[in-house]
């Protein structure tokens, strides 16, 4: 069981099913342990995919693992032959293998591009303000991108400065579900002379990702009776991770018919996860329009947002270009809901604002930071509130030392004059 565990792990799939049909020919005793080991082994397997997935290459010429039915039959079986139940918590964890491989090239858009330069500064200046300018700051020199490169040579009175360049080039119009909305959903099949189509029919076709038309046949013949199994009902985590896998692999009108027909149909509410889901893909692509649409639709639904949406909802601004409207988001959901995104939300929004050179956006986002820190509790703050609130005003990297040094990083000053 142990030598399973570790072969798990480490992404062992060949080793840890031939260690499950080993114990299966020495009769061991079968235990809800082994089979986990078994499928994390295939988890474990696809994170390089994660990391480092080719985005260029088509999804058909992806390695085995974007694909892991054969495996997770396999386990099957293997469970079968040993009078192991099948139960709906070990049937999401085989689901999640779909989901656990990254996102495709259609589900992501690249919108900008990072630039680094050296700006001349007085060294009376520099004193001043605690930077050294002999010492470069997060410079990478094995760069190679021109995307993401220090230009020019650099003198004793020169310090770096990042700035941020805005693609011209939208994503695709097929690729935004505003913009196939405005267009009565119906779009132009790329590579296909005159057929048109709507996108979700375009999605369920199998040449869209064979893993993901997998996924969807690995779920229906769960519900079936897979492998001598008994069949099962898929509950809200299984639609979950169906929409997380249609998501990761740009199939987000799929992922829409799941929430708003497929789980109702069957008596499901989807939940905050259903639509953090979704609204993190629309981030992506920066449809900031459409998660409007979403975030009005769970509000009315009374369903109670999360730092997860908010900081989808920031991705999403961010990604569009809107910096003063994530600024504004901010607050406007801390003053309305009493939520706020990660730390990490808090300085990404710095960094966009100061990268485009937009520093009276910044530092009234460095104002909002400033009234948290100044938060007290009140009775009817809930417990969670209050413990984010707790870690979040005694986080290092929230504090006057670490934004400034923020500022300094993009050439920028904030003095003692911007606190209060």
């Amino acid at each position: 069981l142990r030598l399973l565990e570790a072969n798990g792990k480490a992404g062992n799939i060949g080793r840890s099913l031939s260690l499950l049909n080993l114990r299966k020919s020495r009769g061991y005793k079968p235990t809800t342990k082994e089979y986990e080991y078994a499928i994390q082994s295939i988890v474990s397997a696809g994170l390089h995919l994660r990391k480092d997935r080719n985005l260029f290459v088509d999804e058909h010429n992806q390695p085995e693992i974007d694909n892991p039915t054969r495996w997770l039959d396999a386990i099957l079986v293997n469970m079968s032959g040993r009078n192991v139940p099948l139960d709906t918590w070990t049937a999401n964890r085989m689901l999640h293998c779909y989901a656990c491989t990254g996102r495709s090239g259609k589900a992501l858009h690249f919108f900008y591009d990072v630039k680094r330069d050296y700006m001349d500064v007085e060294e009376d200046d520099d004193e001043e303000e605690g930077v050294d300018v002999n010492v470069d700051v997060g410079v990478d020199d094995g760069a190679e991108d021109e995307s993401d490169t220090v230009t020019g040579e650099r003198t004793p009175t020169q310090k770096l400065k990042v700035r941020m360049k805005i693609r011209p080039q939208l994503p695709p119009f097929y690729k935004i579900p505003s913009d196939v909305k405005l267009n009565r959903e119906m779009v132009k099949r790329r590579g296909k002379d005159e057929i048109f189509s709507t996108k979700l029919e375009w999605e369920k076709e199998k040449d869209w990702s064979p893993s993901l038309t997998a996924a969807f046949a690995f779920a229906d013949s769960l519900t079936h009776g897979a492998c001598g199994h008994a069949p099962i009902k898929l509950d809200v985590s299984s639609w979950n991770t169906l929409i997380k896998a249609s998501c990761y692999r740009g199939a987000i009108w799929r992922a829409l018919e799941i929430l708003n027909d497929t789980m109702p149909r069957n008596n499901i509410e989807p939940d905050i996860y259903s639509y953090n889901t979704i609204l993190a893909a629309l981030a992506r692509l920066g449809d900031k329009d459409f998660m409007r649409e979403m975030l009005t639709a769970m509000t009315n639904k009374g369903i109670i947002s999360d730092k997860c949406t908010v900081q989808a909802l920031v991705d999403g601004y961010l990604n569009a270009g809107d910096i003063s409207g994530a600024v504004t988001l901010v607050q406007d959901m801390w003053n309305q809901h009493h939520v706020l995104p990660p730390y990490t939300s808090h300085l990404k929004i710095i960094e966009f604002a100061l990268a485009t050179e937009l520093v009276y956006e910044a530092k009234r986002h460095v104002y909002l930071i400033q009234q948290l820190m100044k938060w007290k509790p009140s009775p009817e703050d809930s417990n969670r509130l209050q413990k984010f609130m707790y870690i979040t005003q005694r986080n290092p990297k929230l504090s006057r030392k670490s934004l400034q040094q923020l500022f300094s990083y993009f050439g920028e000053t904030l003095t003692e004059e911007d606190f209060f």
